[in-house]
């Protein structure tokens, strides 16, 4: 499968490392509060990428799941909206909340719940309640919508523990990496995309920074993007939806008032990574994409720094 990536052609891989400090809290009974919140790296060529929840569900390894409801007040419509911890919006109305993904990058993010009680103690999972609308896509060629596979339309779920202090809080990021997550069916007249999301939870994070020698952009580049991997010494692979995939993508965008060019990685675990520099063009395709070893071995001027 092609994820958002035509043509891919890798420069230079440079190794760099993360490191802060990872907290915890292994309190347990009582409760404590949770937040939720949604991020994204941005793309080319899709103009906004929008998706449409209707409530998150958390499991805590002591109880049953709790279903939190997006809910609006039917007498004051243009009030935000609340959460109801409910299996309905008991005397209020449902609520759509809709976050365009590509809003919520360079460090961005939306808020999904906002220090709702949850049991202290662990966590095992977090489900996002999608709508039956799952969202749409805007291109240059036409706004299309976003279905979902039968095994996401109950929800999109994400099986990584972590811990609630008692009162204390707790924040979740959930990177949903639109890059491996949206799909063209090729074979579609008009064109249709599916949303198969690869997402990614984070809580203790860093960034990556640098910058990219610009003779590498023109006329050599149409677009720019940075691709992160695992581990020192990874080799960069395609985007297949396998273990081989980048952990993260950003942009590479030119700065203001010069002629240089820089990009900013946000929402990086502790840990060792692999950066390369990509060229990138087109949106992507089922099929595959590969990488393409230059001709000459082309360096790049760039300077990598972890960020609290």
């Amino acid at each position: 499968m092609r994820f958002l990536n035509l043509f891919l052609k890798l420069f230079l891989i440079i190794g760099v490392s993360i490191w802060l400090a990872a907290c915890g809290d292994d309190s347990e009974g009582g409760t404590g509060r949770l937040s939720v919140s949604i991020a994204d790296a941005p793309i080319h060529d899709a103009q906004s990428v929008t998706v449409n929840f209707i409530g998150v569900e958390v499991k805590a390894a002591d109880g049953p799941a709790l279903l939190f409801n997006f809910c609006k007040d039917p007498d004051n419509p243009d009030d935000d909206p609340t959460v109801v911890q409910d299996t309905e919006c008991t005397d209020r109305i449902p609520h759509v909340e809709t976050i365009d993904l590509l809003q919520q990058t360079g460090g961005a993010s939306a808020l999904l719940l906002d220090r709702v009680d949850v049991p202290a103690g662990q966590v095992n999972w977090v489900r996002l309640v999608m709508a039956d609308d799952a969202g749409e896509i805007v291109l240059s060629t036409g706004t299309f919508p976003l279905t979902v596979p039968s095994d996401s339309q109950t929800g999109l779920k994400l099986n990584r523990g972590f811990e609630v202090p008692e009162d204390g809080e707790a924040h979740v990021f959930i990177d949903f990496d639109v890059r491996k997550s949206i799909v063209e069916v090729h074979s579609s007249v008009p064109p249709s995309y599916k949303l198969k999301p690869t997402l990614r939870m984070v809580e203790d994070f860093g960034a990556i920074a640098g910058e990219v020698d610009a003779n590498l952009m023109a006329p050599m580049c149409i677009g720019g993007s940075i691709y992160v991997f695992s581990g020192v010494g990874a080799t960069p692979d395609d985007i297949d939806r396998d273990q081989g995939d980048p952990v993260s993508s950003t942009l590479v965008i030119a700065d203001a008032g010069t002629t240089g060019f820089s990009y900013h990685v946000d929402f990086l675990e502790p840990g060792d990574y692999t950066v390369a520099f990509v060229c990138a063009s087109g949106v992507s395709q089922d099929g595959g994409t590969t990488f393409d070893e230059p001709a000459d071995e082309t360096r790049i001027r760039m300077t990598s720094s972890a960020l609290l």
